[in-house]
């Protein structure tokens, strides 16, 4: 049967309808699958902008809300130590994060979503230790880790929101006048605060080392 079929191939002629016909088809099958692959891949690329313009747009949008808790915080470490200062600190806290719901994460890849996924967890982590925080420190301690904390949160949300947007094709963030300045803020904060902390872990060290050598005259009494 194939060797029949062979044979008859053979003998059509490329000018023959039939054919002409058969090329024309095939030609128009393969012109058709590569614009709708055209068309799935422009379409795809669409949807990952924008997808990426939204979440872009949700981590530059927590970071402002982070700059103007810090801003709250500084008020709150402001007051006069007592039941003002402890007030005014109940309501300073690291904000919480989540992405805008409907998104369409299925056209990002795993990798670029593992990176998204892991912002929020970081944001609940650090929440959590502010929390332990406010249990056990003064409320101008805790004024001080949250904002520290929530320049922290800032500076990641929109180093996580410029990668976004380049790594897509978004459109760049053109922050207004307001903005402007936001990261070099919240750089200068963030390296101030280390250094306090540097120089309260500094102090702490040297103050334990004093107390022992102060105690060490009465124990070499008690060990004759």
């Amino acid at each position: 049967m194939r060797q029949e079929w062979l044979e008859y191939l053979q003998r059509l002629s490329w000018n023959a309808p039939i054919t002409l016909a058969l090329a024309s088809a095939a030609v128009g099958s393969v012109v058709t699958l590569a614009w709708i692959s055209a068309r799935d891949a422009r379409e795809c690329r669409r949807q990952r902008r924008y997808t990426a313009l939204e979440l872009a747009l949700s981590l530059e949008s927590y970071a402002r809300t982070c700059r103007t808790m810090m801003h709250k915080a500084v008020w709150a470490a402001a007051e006069p130590v007592g039941p003002i200062s402890r007030e005014a600190s109940k309501g300073v806290s690291l904000p919480a994060f989540a992405y805008p719901d409907k998104l369409q994460w299925h056209v990002l890849s795993r990798r670029v979503i593992s990176e998204l996924r892991e912002y929020p967890a970081t944001v609940h982590a650090a929440r959590e230790y502010v929390e332990a925080f406010r249990e056990f420190g003064e409320p101008t301690d805790l004024c001080g880790q949250v904002e520290y904390e929530c320049a922290k949160a800032a500076m990641s949300a929109l180093a996580l929101a410029r990668t976004t947007r380049r790594r897509h094709g978004a459109a760049t963030w053109k922050p207004g006048a307001k903005d402007s300045a936001m990261e070099r803020e919240l750089s200068d904060l963030i390296a101030t605060a280390e250094e306090k902390r540097k120089a309260s872990l500094q102090r702490r060290a040297e103050s334990t080392l004093g107390r022992r050598a102060d105690a060490q005259p009465f124990k070499q009494p008690l060990s004759a």
